[in-house]
């Protein structure tokens, strides 16, 4: 998987995770997982830049809040689009605190994500890249 134009898929449900990954690479995208906060951000910290974050909203030990915060502070990180997966709705007004570029409500209509991130990545085949 290359470290850049991948899309980030953040959720503590593995089920979800698995259902966004099958998704999104039968249109052929790349994806990269993460089941939390931290190991996002530890991902990347290592150099991944994905064209796009897949956060959910309500995790244990790191919400899209804290990890927002966090992305925030970092100026390498600071651009990387995010859209917000909720099942939970906090409030308008908490929600928009997070300053990501869109919602998408759970459970997300398959149509309606991949229009979503086709916003801001591009399949594999579109870059050269073949799928293994």
């Amino acid at each position: 998987m290359p470290w850049w134009n991948c899309i980030l898929v953040v959720d503590d449900d593995l089920d979800l995770l698995r259902a966004y990954k099958e998704a999104l690479e039968l249109d052929r995208y790349e994806v990269a997982l993460a089941r939390n906060g931290f190991e996002a951000l530890r991902l990347l910290d290592q150099g991944l830049r994905p064209a796009l974050i897949l956060l959910d909203l309500m995790m244990p030990g790191m919400n899209a809040w804290s990890f927002r915060l966090r992305q925030l502070e970092d100026p390498a990180l600071a651009s990387i689009p995010v859209i917000v997966l909720y099942s939970q709705d906090a409030g308008a007004r908490a929600m928009n605190a997070l300053g990501v570029d869109a919602f998408l409500e759970k459970p997300v209509d398959l149509d309606v994500l991949l229009a979503a991130v086709a916003a801001y990545a591009r399949p594999a085949a579109f870059l050269g890249h073949t799928l293994q």
